[in-house]
């Protein structure tokens, strides 16, 4: 049987019902339930005839006592009975009538709010939105058949102009879906906007039939007419107009991915026809293929990586390819090419690297070697496999330096002026190798430098005084400012990146001839904890990559590799924590906290849920300060997942995921599901939803990540770590850390005997997490639900939107999701008081869900 019930959040969600019996052209709602009475009022508060429209209120036992600190809407919304002495009724803002057999029928809206796949919009938002961009005089938005019509007069824009200018405020379900020019909005005799005569989106927006073209266009095509129902799609039709939603581009993205098209859902917004996505796929799959440099072909053993240096260029790799004797491949990962976005971060430039050696091959276990720069960057990818889970057999460093020895500071590698900088002094660096003849060409630079030209006026003058050299002279002036930008972006991510130690051995392959005596090239002062194995090599930083040197290189990298076969093992890891043991005949319930976040702070939880209750912690890896941190959703969760089967081998259980945690959480069920096990409940606690708008997932550098971290920690505990914002960013990580374990020594968070490393563990843990992308490859349709809690730095539109997100994102994962607003904060929902909230919430849905199971 299928039944219609009706109600807001205001009156405990459900106050009506209707056995749906019949398909009538507008679904009934139904009769009040129990305790429940329902009015149509007039705009004096009078009852309404039969048949005749008006507003909806609801009365009785179930409606809520008011807006928590908001006075004035309660006032407007929750008024006397005039019907009931004593009792009290809600405004609903809804429009509805009887019918004559007694039941009501819902009208829509008497306000610019609408719901659409269960989400409320308020109209008005998004007209503003469209009148805030340049050219947009007027705006109006309307729903229609579930999907978002705008209508504008000014400036003809195109939908992508428009998609991307809303997207920039507005959460994607509130962007529409078609975007109607009109000369002039159709008026009333009185001067007011005349809805209904606006034109129908297909009388506007008709465009000519073009066939798609090619084999990508035609796969797009056939994709597109299964999932939004139409018949055929031309080449430039708008994914968006034809009824597409966030949900149907997860599922196209899905589609592509089996048919062997690697794509993101934001390909999908921004390049919303078949023409456009197909040319962007087509463009991707052509770059990927020149990304990987082969070196050498054939081998049986396993490959080796050699990563690009501070350039970008691939020049090392043949010459010391040529010279490396063995039994396997070699292949080597230029940097990004010139043109593309360039990241400011050694963790993104490794997220990078590694899609490109994992086309060649797929999983570890790996051997990588970078010569200078790249040995940093071969480090951060050994770094992130590991926390994949995947092997890495072998990791050289050629010469390399750690960062703070080479990156030489911050500063030089950001402002207004750096790319004109890194152009002067890479000619300055030349020129005073020179001697006498490099004299003449440093008075010109000094001379440049104090003009203070823009790039291309300076490039100018150093080619009409002949002031480039080598390579650089040969470069086009687009070339030269694509090559200038990406070491700005090389050396920004290495003045931004902390080392911390990893679970292998690290070979460092050190130049002899060198004019310093640092111990290890600083490698041992600064992660004492490292294995750390050195190999001496004749020749300089530079003469080491010639001959006859390099012959010398290539025979000792071949030596190390011969006797590594094989030994990529990494030691197992036991994340369970018994927070209580419980009784028999109670699924337990295994946790999963936020980022950086111990398994402790769920003993509230524990507490409130009474001690019938087996739960357990899952406690994430790195969080000592001796293992690497977990830096993929999925391995966490596979992890997690080998654990609780090892304890828990069969029968129900409950998964509770944190912030964070709830990413976790949700793989873990998916897995969980996949096997054939019963997850009884999901439950999500304030838990973003995958993708890119949220907070997880961003490059993030070190001092940004301490900064997310210090934010938390104020409102956790809600004290001031008096941290002076400018003066943070701008300090060494070291002084960073310092200046962090300070503050929270001084408000007590930590004991004055403690060191600034104490921190590594957490800080390295967090940082990781906040880095880390969850894209769902594995779908969970069993019981889930979202403990939605106020953030207080945001307002109350603020936090309608971030929530509504947060809604959106999961519901289009798990449409089946139940929703709670929860008491208190992000931090303390697993507090007391308000735990016992969230305690007494999850017993009822449990109750629940037994009962389903029983039934």
């Amino acid at each position: 049987e299928l039944h219609n019930l009706y109600g807001p959040t205001e009156a405990a969600v459900d106050v009506s019902a209707w056995r749906c019996l019949t398909a009538p052209d507008n679904t009934p709602i139904g009769k009040p339930i129990a305790n429940t009475t329902l009015y149509v009022l007039d705009n004096q508060g009078q009852p309404v005839p039969q048949g005749v429209a008006g507003e909806l209120f609801i009365g009785g036992v179930q409606v809520a006592r008011g807006y928590l600190n908001r006075a004035e809407l309660t006032a407007e919304r929750f008024i006397d009975d005039p019907f009931r002495p004593g009792g009290r009724l809600y405004r609903t803002g809804d429009l509805a009538r009887h019918l004559p057999d007694g039941n009501i029928e819902y009208l829509g809206r008497n306000d610019d709010q609408v719901k659409i796949r269960g989400l409320r919009i308020e109209l008005g938002e998004i007209q503003a939105g469209l009148t805030a961009i340049a050219g947009i005089k007027e705006a109006v938005v309307i729903a229609r058949d579930q999907r978002l019509i705008a209508y504008y007069t000014g400036t003809a824009q195109t939908v992508e102009t428009l998609r991307t200018a809303l997207l920039a405020h507005l959460p994607e379900f509130m962007v529409p879906a078609q975007f109607m020019h009109l000369d002039a909005l159709p008026l009333s005799p009185n001067g007011k906007l005349d809805r209904k005569a606006l034109p129908a989106p297909d009388a506007v927006q008709e465009r000519p039939y073009e066939a798609p073209e090619g084999d990508t266009e035609t796969l797009l095509a056939s994709i597109w007419c299964e999932l939004l129902g139409v018949q055929r799609v031309g080449r430039h039709d708008n994914f968006f107009e034809q009824g597409g939603h966030s949900l149907a581009a997860i599922r196209l993205i899905d589609k592509l991915g089996k048919a062997g098209l690697a794509a993101a859902i934001n390909d999908v917004f921004q390049q919303p026809s078949v023409a456009a996505l197909a040319r962007h796929l087509d463009a991707s799959c052509s770059a990927h293929a020149q990304t990987i440099v082969t070196v050498r072909a054939s081998g049986s053993q396993t490959p080796l990586f050699l990563v690009h240096e501070f350039t970008g260029l691939d020049f090392y790799f043949p010459v010391l390819g040529q010279h490396l004797p063995g039994d396997f491949p070699i292949y080597g990962l230029p940097g990004i090419p010139g043109g593309e976005a360039q990241p400011r971060t050694l963790e993104c430039l490794a997220r990078y690297q590694i899609a490109q050696l994992r086309k060649v091959q797929p999983h570890g276990p790996y051997r990588l070697a970078g010569w200078s720069f790249g040995g940093v960057l071969a480090f951060e990818m050994a770094n992130q496999l590991l926390g994949a889970d995947e092997g890495v057999e072998f990791l050289g460093l050629i010469d390399t330096y750690v960062p703070r020895l080479a990156d030489q500071g911050k500063a030089r590698w950001q402002g207004p002026r750096a790319v004109e900088n890194q152009l002067l002094l890479t000619c300055n660096s030349f020129w005073r190798t020179q001697g006498e003849a490099g004299n003449a060409p440093l008075a010109q630079l000094q001379r440049l430098e104090a003009q203070q030209s823009d790039f291309a006026s300076l490039l100018a003058s150093c080619r009409e005084h002949h002031l480039l050299y080598g390579l650089w002279s040969s470069m086009s002036d687009v070339q030269l400012r694509d090559y200038f930008e990406r070491e700005l972006a090389h050396g920004h991510a290495m003045a931004h990146y902390r080392l911390a130690p990893l679970d292998i051995p690290v070979h460092l392959f050190r130049a002899e001839q060198v004019s310093d005596s640092v111990a290890g090239l600083g490698w041992r002062e600064t992660l004492p904890a490292q294995v750390l194995l050195e190999v001496g090599v004749p020749g300089d930083h530079r003469s080491m990559m010639q001959a006859p040197h390099i012959a010398t290189l290539g025979d000792a990298i071949a030596r190390v590799l011969q006797q590594l076969q094989g030994r990529a093992e990494q030691p197992s890891y036991q994340p369970l924590v018994a927070i209580q043991s419980g009784q028999p005949g109670h699924a337990p319930v295994f946790c999963v906290p936020g980022a950086g976040d111990s398994v402790t702070s769920f003993i509230g939880l524990a507490e409130a849920l009474g001690p019938d209750w087996p739960v357990y912690g899952l406690q994430a890896r790195g969080l000592d300060g001796n293992r690497v941190p977990h830096s993929a959703v999925e391995a966490a969760a596979d992890c997690h997942v080998q654990a609780i089967e090892g304890l828990y081998p069969q029968g129900p259980l409950n998964l509770v995921g944190h912030s964070f945690g709830g990413w976790v959480a949700h793989a873990m069920a998916a897995r969980f599901e996949a096997k054939g096990r019963q997850v009884r409940s999901l439950t999500l606690i304030d838990s973003e939803a995958p993708g890119e708008a949220g907070s997880c997932g961003r490059p993030y550098t070190f001092g940004e990540a301490l900064e997310k971290l210090i934010h938390a920690l104020q409102l956790s505990t809600g004290k001031a770590l008096g941290i002076e914002p400018q003066a943070f960013a701008q300090a060494s990580d070291d002084e960073q850390l310092r200046q962090l374990h300070a503050a929270m020594v001084r408000i007590g968070l930590l004991p004055a005997r403690s060191a600034p490393r104490a921190l590594d563990g957490t800080v390295r843990t967090f940082a990781t997490a906040l880095r880390t992308r969850y894209q769902p490859r594995m779908n969970y349709s069993g019981p889930a639900g979202l403990v939605l809690v106020d953030d207080p730095s945001l307002n109350t539109a603020g936090n309608a939107r971030e929530q509504a997100a947060m809604q959106a994102g999961w519901q289009a994962l798990m449409p089946q999701l139940a929703l709670w607003q929860g008491p208190g904060d992000h931090f303390s929902i697993l507090k007391v008081p308000d735990v016992f909230s969230l305690a007494a919430w999850w017993h009822d849905g449990q109750a629940l869900q037994l009962g389903k199971v029983t039934e």
